[in-house]
């Protein structure tokens, strides 16, 4: 089964909670670190603390693995960054996200994983998402998204959406595939950056378990000036190889 479009009023429960667990230990990697990591799960489920656990990888990069679970509805995360690389005058982060839902109702889920810290601009990002949907109840299953269920941000503004108003019905015990999306070169125009993210916004039915797989990677853009300089470096190094 394929994706198709839908737009798709949600009645959300006034129950909705927030819940923001941080990051804090670990030692500073560029200018973006561990401590600036964070994740906020919005369920209508209810709220409780998050598990999270942080570890370098090199000397830029670290692994975050962390959970969220309550009253049957639950969100884990594997997820590798690389902060603001001020030597590269790059960064990114990518891993993996499960969704599950173990309650008795359709669930309400939006899932933001970022970074705070300051990336010097303005910034050319790309990235890629893909995903699947698994059914496990006797009934007919369905995965929906009144609105982009993933996108990147840059200090909260929309750089690029995926899979926007989705809609997918699974038979009982069916696993459907979401496919894949990507994106390259979406220029932001800003001097600087604090934060970085990803969003996912999902509502599943009860007795379903999704899981996305996305990268949001952020390269600074050269100034003309720099530019220019690479250029005609390019062409001397070439004339020399000649001679």
């Amino acid at each position: 089964m394929t994706l198709n479009p839908f737009h798709h009023s949600q009645v959300r429960s006034t129950s909705v909670a927030l819940l923001v667990g941080l990051f804090v230990s670990g030692p500073a990697f560029g200018a973006f670190a561990p401590g600036g990591f964070s994740v906020a799960v919005v369920s209508t489920a209810g709220s409780t603390t998050p598990t999270n656990t942080v570890a370098p990888v090199s000397a830029t990069t670290w692994a975050a693995t962390g959970g969220w679970t309550f009253g049957g509805a639950s969100v884990s995360w594997t997820n590798n960054t690389q902060g603001w690389n001020s030597l590269t005058s790059t960064g990114f982060t990518s891993g993996n996200v499960v969704i599950r839902n173990e309650s008795a109702a359709a669930q309400d889920y939006t899932i933001t994983i970022g970074m705070t810290g300051v990336a010097a601009g303005p910034l050319v990002v790309s990235g890629s998402v893909g995903g699947q949907f698994l059914n496990t109840s006797f009934g007919l299953g369905s995965l929906t998204s009144s609105g982009p269920l993933w996108s990147a941000l840059v200090d909260g503004a929309t750089a690029r959406n995926e899979f926007n108003n989705t809609l997918v019905f699974a038979q009982p015990f069916q696993i459907i595939s979401l496919g894949n999306a990507n994106f390259s070169n979406v220029v932001v125009p800003t001097s600087t950056a604090s934060t970085l993210a990803i969003r996912l916004s999902v509502r599943m039915s009860a007795g379903s378990e999704a899981s996305f797989t996305s990268t949001f990677a952020f390269q600074a853009v050269p100034a003309p000036g720099a530019i220019a300089l690479i250029t005609v470096a390019g062409m001397f190094g070439r004339r020399l190889r000649r001679r």
